[in-house]
């Protein structure tokens, strides 16, 4: 699928802005596309070939809701730094970024089988994490209203994070605001760009924004744009790409900055 002309302006622009360059980037519905069931996402191998060689000119990381196990298994690049559990873990050390703990992690397995006793017999899928438990009603959306009022009230440190056909419960703290922070002191760069396709990313798209109002480089990329993309993400970004076409973007601006002048 071929790329629109005004991004693949944008993102040549971007290689030329100031060095080095970030890109942080979601996982499932960015990177990967979305499938029924979790544990069949996969990133196309074109994609994580891009991936590979925007890591030898540039800063990369996935920033996801995925564990961190989970999330390097399915980008396994060398060079790629990890944002996972929605910012509670990390391949790197930040003390911007929350720790574990361990009271919360046994309330998460408490409602994890208190939600599967409840709907039990229903098409709802329990996914558990490292730092959270998701639930899926893809395969039946009418399970949403039910859904919400049983997590209506949730245990002490933990909080809900809306989704795509998801609702996850994770501890207080972290976001993906937070994850794209810590990357940024981290790597101290002077252009970045993020790419995310759901409601969990518009946290940090703002991230993004307030860099940007700093004074750095910033493109950002809502993917999708479609019935399922919530309006808010495509809202906040500066262009639409779509989820067929990443890998394609981030092998034009892998290409870009090889060809780049030095700084």
């Amino acid at each position: 699928m071929t790329l629109d002309a005004a991004l693949a302006r944008r993102l040549r622009e971007l290689a030329r802005g100031p060095a080095p360059l970030l890109v942080a980037s979601d996982l499932d519905g960015t990177l990967a596309p979305i499938v029924p069931r979790p544990e069949d996402a996969r990133v196309p191998p074109a994609t994580l070939t891009a991936l590979e060689r925007l890591a030898m000119v540039a800063h990369v990381a996935v920033v996801t809701g995925r564990d961190l196990a989970t999330a390097r298994a399915l980008a396994p690049v060398s060079g790629v730094e990890f944002v996972a559990s929605h910012g509670h873990e990390a391949s790197f050390a930040a003390s911007t970024l929350p720790g574990s703990d361990a009271a919360v992690s046994g309330r998460l397995e408490e409602l994890a089988r208190d939600i599967e006793a409840r709907f039990a017999g229903t098409a709802l899928r329990v996914e558990r994490k490292a730092r959270s438990v998701a639930f899926h009603y893809r395969a039946d959306p009418s399970l949403a209203a039910p859904l919400r009022e049983a997590l209506r009230e949730l245990p002490e440190g933990l909080r809900i994070q809306p989704g795509r056909l998801v609702l996850e419960v994770l501890p207080a703290g972290g976001g993906k605001d937070t994850a794209l922070s810590a990357l940024i002191e981290r790597f101290r760069p002077g252009s970045v760009l993020v790419l995310g396709d759901d409601l969990t990313d518009v946290a940090m798209f703002e991230a993004a924004a307030a860099f940007r109002a700093e004074g750095g480089h910033v493109l950002v990329l809502a993917i999708g744009g479609g019935s399922e993309t919530p309006t808010g993400v495509v809202a906040a970004a500066d262009a639409v790409v779509e989820q067929e076409q990443v890998g394609g973007a981030l092998a034009l601006l892998a290409e870009a900055l090889a060809d780049a002048p030095p700084a």
